[in-house]
């Protein structure tokens, strides 16, 4: 062999090593990103809230576990039978904290948070605001009575969750709806406001915008306000009494004349 045959041979050598070793490296980073992969339950259809999820609601789809939110659910078997405690769209990753176990008898149960309740009150058209009201919503809600004889309104409660509207949780209908009950999620203490109001006088309920979390002002914290301020009012009419109790009073002597006749009478200043 000549020196030129040599150093073709060593150069193709060096050239199929090199390739060997870059398609094993290739191999081995591929053989990783597939193990990376995981299976996730996403929905395949638009999921009211308040639906108990079937087979048909759901499926199980590839998604790199890096992007895999936390709590997500990688058995579809996981998920049937549960109720969806919000809106799911088209393509979601089904979580754990979306979804509710079913409850006994309806899935209302099943929506109500830890430690609250579900409180039905009656409506119009005019207390369901027309009738937009809709599951998933929040609401103030006032309370109008008769004091001395005047109108009062007071805001009693304030982002209050609507469950359902009549015997409906889901919000699949998104158009007005005129409706004779309204059930809203309250805890004990609200409820007994509630059930109070109701009593007391007509109750109002106000749309809120689902980003608006404001706090309101309620009547209980005015009402505080109001008796934290009349006790100087109290001790500034008692230091007036005390101060016309003890005047001193002085008698000075007047003359009247009456025609011819002159009186003298005695007046106290």
């Amino acid at each position: 062999m000549n020196r030129n045959t040599i150093t073709f041979v060593s150069m193709s050598a060096v050239f199929g090593l090199g390739a060997v070793f870059i398609a094993k490296n290739w191999l081995a980073n591929n053989q990783e990103l597939t193990e990376q992969q995981v299976n996730v339950v996403v929905s395949t259809v638009m999921i009211p809230t308040g639906t108990i999820l079937e087979g048909k609601h759901l499926s199980l789809t590839v998604f790199p576990k890096s992007l895999v939110p936390e709590k997500a659910i990688n058995k579809v078997e996981d998920v049937i039978g549960k109720v969806a405690k919000d809106h799911l769209y088209i393509g979601e990753v089904i979580r754990a904290e979306r979804l509710a176990t079913k409850g006994d008898g309806s899935s209302l149960a099943s929506l109500i948070s830890e430690n609250m309740r579900a409180v039905s009150i009656r409506v119009n058209d005019v207390v369901g605001v027309a009738g937009f009201l809709l599951p998933g919503n929040h609401v103030d809600i006032l309370n109008t009575f008769q004091a001395n004889k005047k109108p009062n309104t007071e805001v009693i409660l304030s982002n209050i969750k609507i469950l359902a509207i009549d015997q409906s949780a889901a919000n699949n209908k998104n158009k007005p709806q005129l409706v004779r009950a309204v059930t809203v999620e309250v805890d004990l203490e609200q409820a007994e406001i509630l059930m109070n109001a109701r009593s007391k006088g007509y109750l109002q309920l106000a749309l809120r915008n689902p980003v608006d979390n404001n706090e309101v002002v309620i009547a209980k914290t005015k009402t505080k306000t109001k008796s934290s301020t009349a006790l100087p009012s109290v001790t500034s009419a008692v230091q007036v009494t005390n101060k016309v109790q003890t005047k001193n009073y002085h008698r000075q002597k007047v003359e009247l004349i009456r025609g011819i006749t002159q009186e003298s009478v005695n007046v106290d200043i």
